[in-house]
């Protein structure tokens, strides 16, 4: 579970660098740079660590 955390981590970091300049337009009613979902993947991006943070305790 660990490399899942660490690819979906990657992934959202990426898409959120596209979307926060504007490369990336999928989901968007208008174009240039979309903010709004740079934050969200950022986030999940976060949470993504978070989860890996916690994956990687002892195992029982």
């Amino acid at each position: 579970m660990r490399v899942v955390a660490v690819a979906l981590a990657a992934v959202c970091f990426v898409l959120a660098a596209f979307y926060w300049t504007g490369k990336l337009q999928i989901g968007a009613t208008h174009l240039g740079p979309h903010h709004t979902h740079a934050i969200v993947l950022a986030l999940v991006g976060v949470l993504a660590l978070v989860w890996l943070r916690f994956q990687s305790g002892a195992s029982r």
